[in-house]
C-alpha cells in the first residue's frame, strides 16, 4: 500500500501535489483546506498497517479522486521525481 502524506499547509509549487476539495476532505476525514504531496510516499504492508487508537474507518476518497491521485503520481514517477520510503 502506498500512503501519500496529506497536509494542511500549502505545499511549495515545486513539489507535485493535489488540492483536496472540500467534499473529498469530508469524505477522507481531513480538515479543509488540505493537499496531498505526490512526490514522496510511505510504503507499508497492508497486514502490518494498523492504527493504535481505533479500528474504525476514518474516511475514504471517492474512486474518481483516487484515479486523479494515481494519474499525478504516475506522471511524477515518469519524471523520476517519486520517492518511496519503506515503513516497517
Amino acid at each position: 500500500m502506498f500512503l501519500f502524506p496529506p497536509t494542511s499547509q500549502r505545499p511549495d509549487r515545486s513539489r507535485p501535489h493535489l488540492a483536496i476539495s472540500e467534499i473529498e476532505c469530508r469524505r477522507g476525514g481531513l480538515d479543509y483546506p488540505s493537499w496531498l504531496i505526490l512526490d514522496e510516499y510511505n510504503r507499508v504492508q497492508v497486514d502490518e498497517a494498523y492504527d493504535l487508537v481505533t479500528t474504525t474507518t476514518l474516511g475514504a476518497f471517492s474512486s474518481a479522486f483516487v484515479r486523479k491521485i494515481a494519474g499525478v503520481s504516475k506522471e511524477t514517477a515518469a519524471r523520476r521525481r517519486l520517492r518511496g520510503i519503506i515503513c516497517k
